[in-house]
C-alpha cells in the first residue's frame, strides 16, 4: 500500500511531529508514504504543479490531506473539491473537517474554554490581546471565536474586562509586528501604562515566542510592565522559554498515528466515522502567572539535558547548513556540486536522498501532459551508498514513478520542489532523521539556485559554441563570398573587354570595311572621264545609308537610349524585330506586364541586356529555327523567359559556361532574381523578379 502524504513544508514542529507519527505508524503497518510539501502551491486541477500528486506517477492508492497547513486550505471545504482534485482515491482530512470526507481533527473546545477560564477566574486578568493567525485559516479564525465567546461570558459579570484582538501568520515575527503596532497605537505615556494588557493569548507556541521576544527587546530601550503569555500547539522550544510557556497540547504524535489507521481502513474497503477526534488538555506552567511548580529532579535533569543535545544538535545542523551555501554558492560544475552534496548529506545522517531534475523547466500553472513525467537522476544515494547506473534511456531520462518503483527497497520519502521564482527546475527525494528535516528545506534553497547556476552556465557554453560555430560558418561564407566576388569581378572585367572588343571589331569589320568601300567608290569615280551616272549616285546613296543605319545599330546595342525614351516594352519589341531581321531566325514576343508595374532604371537596362546577351547566344550557337521572348506577371512574380528550339546547351557547357552565361548571371543578381538556364528541346533562359 502507497500512501501520499500532503503538507505544507516540514520545517516546523507541528507539521514535523505529525509527519513522525504518520511514519512510525506506516512502517508498523508495512504501508509506504510519499510526503508531498506542496509549500504556498494554490490547488489547480489543470496544472502540473498545483495538483501533485498524480496517481499516475506514483500509483498511490491514497491521501492524507495535512489540510490544517495546507495553503487555502479554506477552499477545501466538501468532498467535490477534493474529488476535482484527486478524483476517487481515497482521502482523509487531518486538522480540518472537509464535508462528506473522513476527517481527524484535535478537540480543543474544551482546553481553550479551560485556558480562558483560569486567565479570568484564577488570575483575575481584566485586559487582554488575542494574537491570531491567518485570517483565512480554519483553526485561527475556531479559536478566535471561542476566545472572543469567552471573553464576552465574562464580560457579563465583570464589565472591566475587555479585549484586543490582532493577526499574524503564526510565525515569530508576526507577532513581533503585532506587537510593535498595538504600543505604536496606544503609546507608552503613564496614563496609557495603566491600559497596558496583563496578557497576551496566542494562537500558537511560535507567535508566543515572538511575543516573548519582543518583551525582552523592549525591557532593554523603554520597560514595560509584566505581562502573562500563553501558546497553543506544545512545541519543544515551549518547555525551555523563561519563564516556560503555558499552552495547549496537541497530541500530534498520535494524531498522525490514528490517521494511517483511517486511511489504512479506507483503501482496504472498511468503512470509517466521517469524523474522528482525539482530545487536548492544556499544561500549565510559569508563563500565565502560576508560581513555579514543584517539578521532579529526575524530570527537570531529563528536560534540561534533553534541550541541551537538541542545542548541540541545532548547532552542527546550522553548521553544515552553512559549509553547504558557500560551497554550493561557487560557480560550481554538475561533477563538483555532487561532490558537495554527497559529502554533506551524509554529514546529516541522511541515508537516502535523490536530486532529480527535470528535463526543462515546468511553470507552476503548467497544465500537467498527458505522458510521463520524465527527470534526469542527478544524485542518488539509496541506504548510505552511492548508485550510479539507473534505467535510464538514451537521454539520461526515466519517469518519475519508475524512478520510485526502481528503489531497492520501500523508503518512506519526502518530496520537495526545486524551484527558482515561479521556475520549477526538478525536486529532491529523502528520508531523513526528523531533526534534520528542517535544515534539508534551507539546503534545497541552495541546491536549486545551484542547479539552476550549472544550467545557465552549460546554455551559456552552448550558445557560446553556437556563436563560435556560426562564427566560423560565416568567416568562411564571408571568404567563399570574397573569392565569389573577385570571381565575378574578374568576370565583369573580362565581359566588359570583350564587350568592347566586340564593339571593336564590328566597327572594324563591318562600318569601317564599309566605309572603306564606299570611299574607294568615291575615288574610282572621280577617276572617271566621263560624268558619274544617276544609278551610280544610287548605289553609293544607299551604301552611305546603309552604313548610317548600322552604325546607329551598333551605338544602340551599346546602349539602348529607347529604354528611357519609349521604355522597356517598346526597346524589347525593336530588339526582337531587328534580331530577326539579322539573324533570319523567326521571333516571337510577349508582353503582359500591367502598366501600374514600374521598373528602376537598373532593372530595365539588365533585363534588356539579359534578353540581348540571349538572343545573341541563339543567333551564334543554337542553329534555331524560332525564338520565343515573354515577359509575364505571375503571383507578384516577373519571369522574363527566352527559349529557342535549336540544338540545346549540354550540362557541362553550363557548369563551365561562358562569358556569356556568365554575364547573364551576373546581371540577374544585380537586380535581386533567381537566374535558371534549361536545355530541353532547345535552350531556356529564365529569370524570376518578386515584386514588393
Amino acid at each position: 500500500m502507497r500512501i501520499g502524504l500532503v503538507l505544507n513544508i516540514l520545517d516546523e514542529e507541528y507539521q514535523i511531529s505529525l509527519y513522525r507519527g504518520i511514519k512510525q505508524r506506516a512502517e508498523e503497518l508495512g504501508v509506504q508514504i510519499v510526503c508531498f510539501q506542496e509549500g504556498n502551491t494554490t490547488f489547480v486541477p489543470d496544472s502540473f504543479i498545483g495538483c501533485f500528486p498524480q496517481k499516475d506517477y506514483f500509483n498511490l492508492n491514497g491521501i492524507i490531506l495535512l489540510t490544517s497547513v495546507v495553503f487555502d486550505n479554506c477552499m477545501l471545504t466538501t468532498k467535490e473539491d477534493i474529488t476535482r482534485i484527486w478524483g476517487k482515491l481515497p482521502v482523509v482530512s487531518v486538522g480540518q473537517k472537509i464535508e462528506g470526507v473522513p476527517s481527524l481533527l484535535i478537540h480543543t473546545d474544551d482546553s481553550i474554554k479551560e485556558i480562558m477560564e483560569h486567565l479570568v477566574k484564577e488570575h483575575q486578568y481584566k485586559n487582554f490581546i488575542y494574537i491570531g493567525g491567518t485570517q483565512t485559516h480554519h483553526d485561527s479564525i475556531n479559536r478566535e471565536k471561542l476566545f472572543i465567546k469567552h471573553l464576552k461570558q465574562a464580560q457579563e459579570l465583570d464589565p472591566q474586562i475587555k479585549y484586543t484582538t490582532m493577526h499574524g501568520n503564526f510565525t515569530e515575527q508576526s507577532a513581533v509586528h503585532a506587537m510593535e503596532e498595538y504600543f505604536s497605537k496606544n503609546g507608552q505615556s503613564e496614563n496609557q501604562q495603566k491600559n497596558y494588557p496583563d496578557v497576551v493569548v496566542c494562537a500558537n507556541d511560535n507567535m508566543a515566542i515572538g511575543v516573548y521576544k519582543y518583551l525582552n527587546l523592549s525591557q532593554k530601550k523603554s520597560p514595560l510592565p509584566k505581562m502573562a503569555v500563553t501558546g497553543f500547539d506544545d512545541i519543544p522550544q515551549g518547555q525551555f522559554t523563561i519563564p516556560p510557556l503555558t499552552t495547549v497540547h496537541q497530541p500530534l504524535d498520535k494524531l498522525g498515528e490514528e490517521a494511517v489507521n483511517m486511511i489504512f481502513a479506507l483503501v482496504q474497503g472498511e468503512e470509517v466515522p466521517l469524523e474522528q477526534s482525539v482530545e487536548s488538555h492544556v499544561i500549565y506552567r510559569e508563563s500565565c502567572g502560576c508560581k513555579k511548580s514543584v517539578t521532579d529532579f529526575e524530570t527537570l535533569r531529563y528536560s534540561y539535558e534533553k534541550m541541551q543535545s537538541s542545542y548541540v544538535i541545532s548547532e552542527q545542523m546550522l553548521n553544515i547548513t552553512s559549509h553547504v551555501g558557500r560551497d554550493l554558492n561557487n560557480d560550481n560544475t554538475e561533477e563538483e556540486f555532487v561532490s558537495i552534496i554527497d559529502y554533506n548529506i551524509s554529514m546529516l545522517g541522511v541515508e537516502n536522498f535523490f536530486i532529480l531534475k527535470f528535463p526543462e523547466k515546468i511553470k507552476s500553472n503548467e497544465p500537467v501532459s498527458n505522458k510521463h513525467l520524465f527527470v534526469k537522476p542527478v544524485y542518488v544515494k539509496s541506504n548510505g551508498k552511492r548508485v550510479r547506473n539507473l534505467p535510464v534511456n538514451e537521454q539520461g531520462l526515466m519517469s518519475l514513478g519508475d524512478f520510485y518503483n526502481w528503489l531497492p527497497e520501500p523508503h518512506t520519502l519526502v518530496l520537495k520542489y526545486l524551484n527558482v521564482g515561479n521556475d520549477y527546475i526538478g525536486c529532491i527525494m529523502y528520508d531523513a532523521p526528523a531533526e534534520s528535516l528542517p535544515y534539508i528545506i534551507l539546503i534545497s534553497v541552495d541546491i536549486a539556485l545551484s542547479l539552476n547556476r550549472i544550467e545557465a552556465n552549460e546554455e551559456r557554453r552552448r550558445y557560446a559554441d553556437y556563436l563560435e560555430n556560426e562564427v566560423e560558418t560565416r568567416t568562411r561564407q564571408l571568404v567563399e563570398a570574397d573569392d565569389k566576388r573577385m570571381k565575378v569581378e574578374a568576370e565583369v572585367l573580362k565581359i566588359s573587354e570583350i564587350e568592347r572588343q566586340r564593339f571593336s571589331n564590328d566597327l572594324h569589320d563591318d562600318i569601317c570595311q564599309r566605309l572603306a568601300g564606299i570611299s574607294m567608290l568615291c575615288r574610282s569615280y572621280s577617276k572617271m572621264d566621263s560624268p558619274v551616272e544617276k544609278s551610280q549616285m544610287e548605289e553609293l546613296a544607299g551604301l552611305v545609308s546603309d552604313t548610317l543605319q548600322r552604325t546607329r545599330q551598333y551605338a544602340h546595342n551599346s546602349y539602348p537610349v529607347d529604354l528611357e525614351n519609349i521604355g522597356l516594352e517598346a526597346s524589347l519589341s525593336n530588339l526582337c524585330a531587328s534580331f530577326e531581321q539579322q539573324s533570319g531566325i523567326k521571333s516571337q514576343y510577349e508582353w503582359d506586364i500591367p502598366q501600374s508595374i514600374s521598373f528602376t532604371k537598373t532593372q530595365k537596362l539588365n533585363i534588356f541586356r539579359i534578353i540581348q546577351e540571349a538572343l545573341h547566344n541563339v543567333m551564334k550557337h543554337s542553329q534555331a529555327k524560332n525564338v520565343s521572348v515573354s515577359c509575364v506577371l505571375k503571383d507578384n512574380v516577373i519571369i522574363v523567359k527566352i527559349s529557342d528550339d535549336g540544338i540545346g546547351i549540354s550540362e557541362e557547357q553550363k557548369y563551365n559556361s561562358g562569358i556569356g552565361l556568365n554575364s547573364m548571371q551576373y546581371r540577374a543578381n544585380q537586380i535581386g532574381a533567381e537566374f535558371v538556364c534549361k536545355a530541353e528541346h532547345g535552350t531556356t533562359i529564365e529569370i524570376k523578379m518578386r515584386i514588393e
